[in-house]
């Protein structure tokens, strides 16, 4: 009696791979050659499961190539719109033009990450600076009152040692005020 495997998919069924586009169309090309050689020429059968890849073949020509030209306006639109287009795909970016420049375009990203940076660099410094000034204009305007200050406590010093090489000292009493004598009395 055997038991059943506790690992996942190995009780599941193989399944067929998906074939990439071009295997599909190497198969309907070989399909159309097997076909054509093998079948009676007026029982030729079309098959009718796996359509080409090729977008000029249509179903009703039986495989041969359209000659239809688009319209004034469908040349127009494809021109104006194929670079959209061609970019939308993003073809052009493994093409060998693009490969062959790679150098240049990660010198051209070296040169925009650096500007960038040094344009933070130079609004980070601006930006010091007038911090700065403005820090500096408050400093000088301290200074300025404090040195003010000092000076008024110079000058009454010098004017009391001045009073004491005189004689005279400092009154300790508030001034009285005296009559006016010019004044005529009733």
């Amino acid at each position: 009696m055997s038991r059943p495997s506790n690992r996942r998919g190995r009780n599941k069924p193989k399944a067929n791979r998906r074939l990439t586009p071009e295997e599909r169309l190497a198969r309907n090309i070989a399909q159309d050659h097997r076909d054509v050689l093998t079948a009676p020429p007026k029982r030729r059968r079309k098959a009718g499961h796996a359509q080409p890849l090729d977008p000029a073949r249509t179903r009703q020509t039986g495989g041969q190539p359209t000659k239809r030209q688009p319209s004034r306006l469908g040349r127009w639109m494809g021109r104006v719109f194929s670079p959209v287009r061609q970019s939308l795909t993003g073809e052009w970016l493994g093409g060998p033009e693009v490969i062959r420049h790679l150098p240049f375009i990660g010198f051209i990203v070296l040169l925009m990450l650096g500007y960038t940076y040094l344009e933070y660099q130079y609004e980070y410094n601006e930006r010091a600076i007038k911090e700065g000034r403005k820090e500096l204009q408050n400093l000088r305007h301290h200074e300025q009152s404090l040195r003010g200050r000092f000076e008024s406590q110079l000058q009454r010093s010098r004017l009391d040692e001045d009073m004491a090489a005189v004689g005279l000292t400092a009154p300790t009493a508030p001034p009285t005020s005296l009559p006016a004598s010019n004044t005529p009395t009733p």
